[in-house]
């Protein structure tokens, strides 16, 4: 499946979340191989994308967004607030 063009906020979104990756994976206590066998990539491409040697898509950071929304308790969820505030914003402007 192809990707759509993403939006120059969703863009910021992504750099947001690429650089935060690892240290909320390290707040999870979760691996790359266990984080990439939970949404279905490779460690490596994990690896490659908290190193910026691939990018991150839309489509793979939702699945880690929802991965750690479903993980996290209440007082972790403070680092994913300013992407979920975009993602409540964007689903309030499709409807």
């Amino acid at each position: 499946m192809d990707e759509v063009k993403l939006t120059s906020e969703q863009l910021r979104i992504i750099g947001i979340f690429t650089d935060a990756l690892p240290a909320l994976r390290k707040e999870l206590k979760i691996s790359q191989t266990a984080l990439g066998r939970k949404i279905g990539i490779s460690r490596q491409m994990i690896s490659a994308i908290e190193r910026g040697q691939a990018p991150l898509t839309w489509t793979v950071m939702l699945s880690i967004v929802l991965f750690f929304k479903v993980n996290y308790n209440a007082n972790k969820q403070k680092h994913l607030s300013e992407l979920e505030r975009y993602l409540l914003l964007d689903s309030e402007n499709r409807d």
